[in-house]
C-alpha cells in the first residue's frame, strides 16, 4: 500500500490531547482553584491612612543652617528613630495595635511587621517654593481608626523630634563653640605675652627701630670725629705749653748768670747786688733742677690734661656705644625673622579666635531663634481621616486572575503529560513517526469495570479532593491577616 500524504489537522491534535488528559487537566484547575481562592476570599480588608506634613523653612539666613544639619538629614534621621524599636512597641502598646497578634507572636516580630506596614516619603522641593519640603507617612492596617491613628501619631512625632534636635544641636554647638572661644582666648593671650617679651628683651633691635639707631650711629660717630679732633687740639696746646714752661724755665736762669757775671766785673763779692744777683741764680737752679714749672704754665699744662683725660674717656664711651648700636644693626634681620614668626603665631591666633567668636555668637542666636522664633515650621498639611473603605483587595480582578491562573494551569498540565507519553495516539502521528506502510488500525476498546478499577477510581478522586482541601488550607493559613501579600498584590492601586 503507498504511504498516504494525510495529516491531522491542528485543531483534531488538540481535541485529541484535551479528550485524552482532560482528567489531568481538571485536576490542575481544581488544584489551582482550591490554593487561589482561599487568596480571594479569605485575604483580609486593609485600610489605609495617609497623614501629610509639610516643612516650610521660614529661615532664608545661614544661622541656623550652620549649626544645625541638612533638612533631609535630619528627617532620615528621625525616620531612623521613628522606626526604631523603643518607639514603635511603645506605639503598638498605646495604640492598642495588631491585638490578636500579641498574645502568640514576639514583640520583635511585631515590630518588624509594623515597619513593613508604614511607608514614608519624602517629596522635593517645589520649584516654586524651595524652601517647602513635603512628607507623606502612610500606614496599611486591618482596622480603619488605626489606619487613621497611626500616620497622625508619626506625624506628630514627627514635629516634636525634628523641635527636639534642633534645640539639642543648635544648644550643644553653643556649649562647645563657648569651650572652643575660652581656648582660642587663652592661646591670644599666650601668644600677647610671648610677643610682649620678645619685644621688651629685644628692645633697641627691633625692625622698625633700625632707621632710628642709624641715625643714632652717625650721630655718635660725627662725635666721634668731633671728640678725636679736640683731643688733636687739646694735645697741641699741651706740648706748647710744656714748651713754653721749658723756655721760661731756661731764659731767667741765664739771665740772672748774665746779670751776676756783669755784677762781678763791676762790685766784690760782698757787694749787696752781686749777693742778692747770687741767691737768684741758686734759686733759679734750684728750680731748673727740680723741674718746677711757673705756677701759671703749670696750671694750663693741668688743664690741658684734665681735659684731655676727658675727652678719652669720652672716646671709650662713644666707641661703646657704636659698637652696641652697630650690633643692633647687623641682628636686625634675624630679630625680624624671629619677630615675623611671633608675630605670624598672634595673627593666626587672633584670627582662629575671631572666626570661632563668630560661629560661637551665630550658634548662640541660632539658639534663641529656636527657643523664640521657629525658622522652620513642621505643621500637619492633611491629618489621616478615618478610611470608610477598604483600600485592598480588588477581589473581583483577583478572582479573575485565578481563574486565568487555574486555566493556564490545566493546559500547561496536560501539555506535560501529553509531551511525556510516548505512545501514537492517531495513525497521522504513526505516519509521521516512520514510512512503513500502515495496512489497519484497530479501535480502542474499552473492558469490563472491575473493582480494582472502581477501586483506583475512587482512590484517585479522594486523593485530589484531599489534595484540593491541603491547598485550600495552606492558601487559607497564609492569607489570613496577611496584609504584606495584600500590599505586593495590590500595589499599584495602593
Amino acid at each position: 500500500m503507498a504511504q498516504s500524504t494525510i495529516r491531522d489537522s491542528g485543531f483534531d491534535i488538540a481535541l485529541g490531547i484535551v479528550q485524552r488528559r482532560k482528567w489531568a487537566g481538571a485536576i490542575a484547575f481544581a488544584a489551582t482553584l482550591s490554593l487561589a481562592l482561599p487568596f480571594v476570599y479569605f485575604l483580609p480588608n486593609i485600610y489605609r491612612g495617609v497623614a501629610t506634613v509639610i516643612v516650610d523653612n521660614q529661615d532664608a539666613s545661614s544661622l541656623v543652617s550652620a549649626t544645625v544639619p541638612e533638612l533631609e538629614t535630619r528627617l532620615v534621621t528621625i525616620q531612623q528613630e521613628l522606626l526604631s524599636r523603643a518607639r514603635l512597641s511603645d506605639l503598638i502598646m498605646r495604640l492598642n495595635l495588631y491585638p490578636t497578634w500579641r498574645p502568640h507572636v514576639p514583640m520583635s516580630g511585631i515590630v518588624e511587621s509594623m515597619r513593613r506596614d508604614v511607608h514614608i516619603e519624602l517629596s522635593k522641593a517645589d520649584r516654586g517654593r524651595p524652601t517647602t519640603i513635603g512628607l507623606k507617612i502612610s500606614y496599611i492596617g486591618l482596622d480603619p481608626r488605626s489606619a487613621a491613628a497611626v500616620p497622625n501619631a508619626l506625624a506628630a512625632l514627627y514635629i516634636e523630634e525634628n523641635t527636639r534636635i534642633r534645640e539639642q544641636q543648635t544648644g550643644d554647638m553653643a556649649q562647645f563653640l563657648k569651650s572652643q572661644v575660652d581656648t582660642a582666648r587663652q592661646a591670644v593671650v599666650v601668644q600677647q605675652s610671648h610677643l610682649d617679651r620678645f619685644k621688651e628683651q629685644r628692645a633697641g633691635q627691633l625692625p622698625e627701630q633700625v632707621s632710628i639707631n642709624m641715625v643714632t650711629l652717625e650721630r655718635l660717630n660725627t662725635r666721634l670725629r668731633l671728640n678725636t679732633d679736640d683731643q688733636l687740639k687739646v694735645r697741641e696746646t699741651q706740648d706748647r705749653l710744656i714748651g713754653a714752661n721749658a723756655e721760661e724755665q731756661a731764659d731767667p736762669l741765664q739771665a740772672a748768670r748774665q746779670k751776676l757775671a756783669d755784677l762781678q766785673t763791676k762790685f766784690t763779692d760782698k757787694h749787696p747786688d752781686v749777693i742778692r744777683a747770687k741767691a737768684e741764680v741758686a734759686q733759679l737752679e734750684r728750680q731748673h733742677a727740680s723741674n718746677a714749672p711757673a705756677p701759671r704754665r703749670s696750671a694750663g699744662v693741668s688743664s690741658a690734661a684734665s681735659t684731655l683725660a676727658a675727652l678719652q674717656q669720652e672716646e671709650r664711651t662713644l666707641r661703646s656705644e657704636i659698637a652696641a648700636y652697630e650690633q643692633r644693626i647687623q641682628s636686625a634681620p634675624r630679630v625680624e625673622q624671629e619677630l615675623e614668626a611671633l608675630v605670624r603665631d598672634y595673627n593666626g591666633a587672633k584670627e582662629s579666635y575671631g572666626s570661632i567668636l563668630k560661629r560661637y555668637e551665630d550658634a548662640q542666636l541660632a539658639s534663641n531663634l529656636e527657643q523664640t522664633k521657629r525658622p522652620e515650621s513642621f505643621r500637619v498639611l492633611d491629618a489621616a481621616v478615618v478610611p470608610t473603605s477598604p483600600a485592598a483587595p480588588n477581589r473581583r480582578r483577583l478572582l479573575i486572575m485565578a481563574f486565568l491562573f487555574a486555566v493556564a494551569s490545566a493546559v500547561s498540565m496536560m501539555l506535560l503529560t501529553e509531551h511525556l507519553d510516548t505512545s501514537f495516539h492517531s495513525v497521522g502521528e504513526l505516519r509521521q513517526f516512520t514510512t512503513v506502510p500502515v495496512l489497519a488500525s484497530i479501535p480502542y476498546v474499552s473492558s469490563r469495570l472491575t473493582f480494582m478499577a472502581v477501586f483506583r477510581v475512587v482512590a484517585s478522586i479522594v486523593a485530589v479532593i484531599g489534595l484540593c482541601i491541603l491547598l485550600a488550607g495552606a492558601g487559607y493559613r497564609y492569607s489570613r491577616q496577611n496584609t504584606q501579600l495584600v500590599w505586593m498584590l495590590s500595589a499599584p492601586q495602593i
